[in-house]
């Protein structure tokens, strides 16, 4: 069954990057998360926690695709050694900032300066198989096993995170995502043979990539599932404290996190017949249905068994859409499309957790689950409606470089 996967683990360097592209995004699963618990914890505002990881994650999104841009054209390590080191120092001053009671403003530009230097790791690991890779199943099957090594990062990471700040220090979870990011990423840039080769600038590449209309669908619709990842961090740490039992809010994380695990190893794992767009839209349709239920949980076991649920809709969701975008885009733009990707989602899970937290201060919990599964619902309806667009046949860059030409020999005739 998992044949598939030894397959494309056995070819030359793959599982070496694929590792420490794991450990180098542990951010994706704790540093926003840890920014909620450590200001959170310091000034005990959930409104003032959700503002400050929304500002990171809003610069995160805008500066993704620029630094993706330059990765194409001059290279992995060059581009991202440098904003690496820089990303650090913004979250040891953040930190700093906060202790010292330095004027609010910095604490914002440090989050934003810590933001704006994540960079996609996900994205150069996704470029990376596409440039060792050889046929799109063997691609499909890539794409899926970075969804798993994602959710390992999502099952472990919110669970350590939240008993790190909650019982040892708030700013435990900031460390560790600075700890990894610095580890994994001394790793994945030192190796050489798999890093895809620096394309100069073309005609081919000019342009945004999103001015594709089926890679706007999908960008459009990320930002709404993107609602509901950054809404359901807050709310889980919420819900968990309303109970009393704030620490153990890094379990229903991990039972979301469980959920995507598992079906995205299982969508991997299979060959499959139907069309990769058409996937994208059940992914989705299932993950309105998963958060419109969250509105059922009342105690910790009936919104964990929920979450495993939402869960798994989430892998199947993201794999389609980095397989439908990896159809649509142009190949020397294959980086920036995927970090696009991170940006749409990056402004939902900003706009998610900011409003969630106020939501939260001016209500309840439960009361702020309205917004991930309203935003869900919606990412679905546009998805479903807009499916045509997602049609590689219709909206590769390919076909649509045919029919440019031809119309370009229907006006010449």
């Amino acid at each position: 069954m998992f044949n598939n996967y030894r397959e494309i683990l056995s070819l030359p360097g793959a599982l070496k990057f694929s590792l420490a592209g794991l450990v180098a995004r542990m951010p994706i699963a704790v540093l926003g998360l840890g920014i909620v618990l450590f200001i959170q914890g310091v000034t005990g505002s959930y409104g003032m926690a959700g503002i400050v990881s929304a500002v990171y994650m809003i610069v995160q999104a805008l500066a993704g695709p620029g630094i993706a841009r330059l990765v194409d054209r001059l290279g992995q390590a060059k581009v991202m050694v440098p904003i690496v080191i820089t990303h650090l120092i913004a979250l040891a001053l953040l930190i700093v900032s906060v202790y010292e009671e330095w004027w609010t403003g910095f604490v914002f530009v440090f989050a934003g300066i810590g933001g704006a230097t994540v960079g996609s790791v996900g994205s150069l690991v996704r470029s990376r198989w596409s440039h060792i890779v050889d046929t799109p199943k063997k691609l499909q099957t890539a794409f899926s096993w970075e969804s798993v090594a994602d959710e390992l990062m999502f099952v472990s990471g919110p669970v350590l995170a939240t008993v790190l700040a909650t019982a040892v220090w708030p700013p435990a979870g900031i460390i560790l995502s600075m700890i990894t990011v610095g580890v994994g990423s001394l790793l994945l840039y030192i190796q050489k043979s798999t890093e895809p080769t620096p394309v100069e600038r073309t005609t081919e590449a000019k342009g945004h990539v999103f001015s594709n209309p089926g890679i706007f669908a999908i960008i459009i619709v990320n930002i709404f599932l993107g609602v509901n990842f950054g809404a359901i961090d807050v709310i889980a740490v919420a819900f968990a404290d309303e109970l009393g039992v704030k620490s153990s809010a890094g379990v229903l994380l991990s039972c979301l996190a469980l959920g995507s695990l598992i079906s995205g190893a299982l969508y991997g794992a299979r060959n499959w017949q139907a069309a990769v767009h058409h996937r994208f839209g059940v992914a989705v349709s299932a993950l309105a249905v998963g958060a419109c239920l969250m509105l059922l949980a009342n105690s910790m076991i009936t919104y964990g068994i929920i979450l495993i649920v939402v869960g798994s809709a989430i892998a199947p969701s993201l794999i389609g859409a980095n397989s439908v975008i990896e159809q649509l885009a142009p190949p020397r733009r294959l980086t920036e499309a995927f970090a696009w990707l991170g940006t749409s989602l990056g402004f939902g899970v900003a706009f998610g957790s900011a409003v969630a937290g106020n939501i939260i201060d001016a209500f309840d919990a439960k009361t702020a689950m309205l917004l991930p599964a309203g935003c869900a619902v919606l990412g679905a309806i546009i998805a479903l409606s807009l499916l045509k667009l997602l049609n590689p046949s219709r909206s590769s860059h390919e076909a649509r470089l045919e029919k440019d030409r031809r119309r370009k020999r229907v006006v010449e005739a």
